[in-house]
């Protein structure tokens, strides 16, 4: 049995989630269709919908496929609106559904219609799922690693720290 230092360790954690993200992205790139329909499924995206009580009309581009595709464009390679819908419209081959034309405007106003709170309540679904899966041998350093979004983060001086430091 090998033993590392905790340096070598975070390495590896290190690389190895990288490679992980990578695949990720790759397999996403190279995807014909939306990939994400298996990483994130209708039924959750329906529940967070109905939790936050939003409403749609049943059209082509509903915030499900809407979302799946948003996603792929993301991590893909070509960013292009007309890639995503590309994706889609190989998803609804797949699906033997009724092939829509290769026009972008329809796909770009459903992502902008997609609720911030909706993107929220999903990533909180995905990071929750994905902890309760995590092992062990998992963990980066043996501790769980928390993802927080600091653009809303306000840490204000206090007096006494003030008082602590010279002032220039």
């Amino acid at each position: 049995m090998k033993y590392f230092h905790k340096d070598e360790q975070a390495n590896i954690t290190t690389t190895t989630v990288t490679l992980r993200v990578q695949i990720l992205k790759d397999k996403s790139s190279q995807s014909l269709g939306l990939p994400f329909k298996e990483l994130l499924p209708t039924s959750a995206i329906e529940q967070a919908l109905a939790e936050l009580k939003i409403k749609y009309k049943q059209r082509l581009f509903d915030p499900v496929v809407t979302l799946w595709a948003f996603l792929s464009q993301v991590l893909d390679t070509d960013k292009t609106c007309h890639n995503a819908v590309s994706k889609i419209i190989a998803h609804l081959v797949e699906e033997e559904v009724e092939i829509p034309s290769t026009y972008t405007s329809a796909y770009c106003q459903a992502r902008s219609r997609l609720p911030e709170k909706l993107l929220e309540k999903l990533f909180n679904y995905s990071a929750q799922n994905l902890e309760q899966k995590v092992t062990q041998e998992h963990l980066w350093c043996g501790r769980n690693v928390k993802v927080i979004d600091g653009s809303t983060v306000s840490m204000p001086d206090t007096a006494e720290n003030q008082q602590s430091l010279p002032s220039a």
